[in-house]
């Protein structure tokens, strides 16, 4: 709900009538999803409970019906889930800092779309699916492959071995490289690490098709946080 208030540029009484309408009509489904983020939530007269105190942000998102429109083809049933939610809400930011309104499926290829794409394409999905494709705005002819990484993954070699397959499904599809946003410093050089010693087990210095970028400074940078 926040992040639309953002795009709009508009107050918090505003955008609360505004899905209101679109709610009202069939345009999307509310509701709260608990998952432990940090803030201070109010209860809303128009998606909460009478006295009903608030857990966790207000998420708006389009009905099945509508985004079946949308995409001609039927995605399905959806709803935000706690388990993907905080992961959902970094991609679209940074999906927003990078491309801004585009909607273009070209500049920005979804997860759902690339999933659609590629099973049609092929009969079956490979061993990894990426959280999006970008196309290069400086270079239109280079497509890369977008990860988001909020936190550690850990256990024996669990972090290099997602790595590898991002990267190897980057090379199987001809892309440019995989771009990796991730969040926090500690994240960072975990990152930075463990490319460091993929590189060297492939037997290179440095892999060309990796860069690793600070998530908030982009989203800072681009006016999004």
């Amino acid at each position: 709900m926040s992040l639309i208030g953002q795009v709009e540029q508009i107050g918090s009484s505003q955008l609360h009538e505004m899905v209101k309408r679109w709610k009202s009509v069939g345009r999307v489904l509310v509701e709260r999803v608990d998952y432990g983020a940090p803030g201070r939530w109010r209860n809303s007269k128009h998606f909460d409970e009478p006295g009903a105190v608030p857990q966790g942000p207000l998420w708006v998102y389009m009905t099945r019906e509508g985004a079946w429109g949308y995409l001609d083809f039927d995605p399905g049933a959806w709803w935000p889930k706690p388990t993907t939610v905080a992961h959902l809400t970094a991609l679209t930011e940074l999906r927003l800092a990078l491309t801004g309104l585009e909607t273009d499926p070209e500049v920005w290829t979804s997860e759902r779309l690339l999933r659609r794409r590629l099973r049609t394409e092929s009969g079956q999905l490979g061993a990894h699916v990426h959280d999006a494709w970008f196309q290069d705005i400086g270079d239109p002819d280079k497509v890369w492959a977008i990860e988001v990484e909020l936190s550690r993954k850990f256990g024996a070699g669990r972090l290099m071995a997602a790595m590898a397959r991002a990267l190897d499904a980057a090379d199987r599809h001809e892309l440019a490289g995989v771009l990796y946003f991730v969040r926090g410093e500690a994240l960072r050089r975990a990152v930075e690490s463990t490319g460091t010693r993929l590189a060297h087990k492939r037997g290179v210095e440095r892999l060309s098709n990796l860069e690793i970028h600070d998530l908030d400074t982009t989203l800072s940078k681009k006016g999004v946080r």
